[in-house]
């Protein structure tokens, strides 16, 4: 035994330098951001083909409703409400305006300031549906008069027409 004894060394912590901490920081944050910036990009996207696809769904319903009357105009049965008159066009065309809500149900007929401008009185209003029917240009005595019609289905309601996102369906009616 030794008279004096031994000092005890201060014992070293298994630990990461400051340095290590900062490499493994940098590389995981240079790794994740392109990730995350890859998320919210693909949200937007689906967000967007959830609007198309109720869009498109709209333009089916106003294709699969709409019918000749024995008055000569246009009837459209929406799901909900009651029968939507629209007149032949005629010499002049016929423009019509409807909302829809995010679901793409029915919820009543707007007016040309609310498509110019947004429709900011309902809330529940996502939709906006510009229906446009003139008459067809290519008619023949031999051939039943044709009608092109134009549905513009553009959202968000709220928003004014040059910020709203469009998607436009084009189709031919045999007139009444």
């Amino acid at each position: 035994m030794s008279p004096h004894p031994a000092k005890a060394r201060p014992r070293r912590c298994a630990a990461f330098s400051l340095t290590e901490v900062t490499m493994a920081t940098g590389i995981i944050a240079a790794v994740a951001l392109p990730l995350l910036a890859m998320l919210a990009g693909s949200a937007s996207s689906q967000g967007s083909a959830r609007d198309r696809e109720t869009a498109e769904r709209i333009a089916r319903g106003f294709s699969e409703t709409i019918l000749s009357s024995p008055a000569g105009d246009f009837e459209m049965h929406p799901h909900a409400g009651d029968p939507i008159v629209i007149p032949s066009p005629g010499a002049v065309e016929t423009v019509r305006f409807f909302s829809f809500d995010a679901d793409g149900a029915y919820l009543g007929e707007a007016d040309a300031a609310a498509w110019n401008d947004g429709l900011r009185d309902d809330a529940g209003a996502f939709h906006l549906v510009r229906l446009r029917l003139t008459a067809s240009p290519e008619q023949t005595p031999e051939v039943r008069s044709l009608c092109d019609l134009e549905l513009i289905v553009a959202q968000p309601a709220a928003a004014v027409a040059a910020a709203r996102s469009q998607d436009r369906f084009l189709s031919r009616l045999v007139a009444p």
